[in-house]
């Protein structure tokens, strides 16, 4: 008789799953426009702080207050701030070459390359008119008037200062500072002599010439465009790029630079004349 047989397996642990296959196709489909959506969010958000957070804060700059500071002090100030200054010297309670006002006035709101006009004393107060006098007799009538005389100033010692340093104190003190580049001792850029003497009385609003010594041998520098400006701007930016500077008056524009001479680029200590409108 026949009999059946059955081979059997042997049972052991059970091994691990299968690997699961890649996500259904149809899920990435559903993800990719949420992720696209959000990346273009993100780069709208950047877009819009660069342009409207940031240009607000260009737009609205807050002018610093520069009263009470000398001249060049507040210039220097307002200029680094990135802000064209107007300097006009006259009478006023203030000392001699201090800054009495300023428009528009400090914490005002003001872009950036706007012009801040300052009122820089001179050292005198306001003139009051003439006085007349008269006396009248019986039979005759006299009249006397008295004018004041023109009024001086003290020339400031600079001698062996910088050129940039000695001129600045020499046109807060009410004068135009005139710098003629000679050849001798002295260290390149500084002032090795003045004319007017230094502590003599000269006109104010006079030219006080000061010698700068220069080397043998003075490098290439380029020469600032300064037109347009006021004359006490160019001259301060021309001192700082080590040129010697002339002033020269024409018809035009009061206080402001008509036009300057050379241009472009010149050996450093070269005297640029720059002609003022009067």
């Amino acid at each position: 008789m026949e009999q059946d047989t059955q081979a059997f397996e042997p049972v052991g642990p059970a091994g691990p799953p299968p690997p699961a296959g890649p996500p259904p196709r149809a899920l990435l489909d559903d993800v990719w426009p949420w992720l696209a959506l959000l990346g273009i969010l993100v780069v709208a958000g950047l877009l819009v702080w660069l342009f409207v957070f940031r240009g607000h804060q260009h737009k609205s700059h807050v002018v610093p207050s520069v009263v009470g500071l000398r001249q060049q002090a507040a210039i220097a100030r307002l200029t680094g701030e990135g802000y064209s200054v107007k300097a006009i010297v006259g009478p006023a309670k203030a000392p001699r070459g201090v800054v009495s006002a300023q428009a528009p006035g400090g914490g005002s709101q003001l872009p950036k390359g706007s012009t801040v006009t300052l009122q820089v004393s001179n050292g005198r107060r306001a003139a009051l008119p003439a006085t007349t006098t008269a006396a009248t007799t019986a039979t005759t009538t006299r009249r006397a008037t008295t004018t004041a005389a023109a009024p001086t100033a003290a020339v400031p010692a600079v001698t062996g200062q910088d050129m940039a340093s000695g001129a600045g104190q020499v046109e807060a003190a009410g004068f135009v500072a005139e710098t003629d580049p000679v050849q001798g001792g002295g260290t390149p850029g500084s002032i090795v002599q003045e004319s007017p003497s230094a502590g003599s009385q000269a006109p104010a609003g006079g030219t006080v010439t000061l010698s700068v010594a220069t080397p043998p041998s003075p490098p290439a520098t380029q020469i600032p465009d300064v037109t347009g400006k006021t004359a006490a701007e160019a001259r301060a930016a021309l001192l700082q790029a080590k040129l010697t500077v002339k002033t020269a008056y024409q018809q035009g524009k009061p206080g402001v630079v008509l036009r300057e001479s050379p241009t472009g680029t010149a050996p450093a200590y070269t005297q640029v004349t720059i002609s003022v409108g009067k």
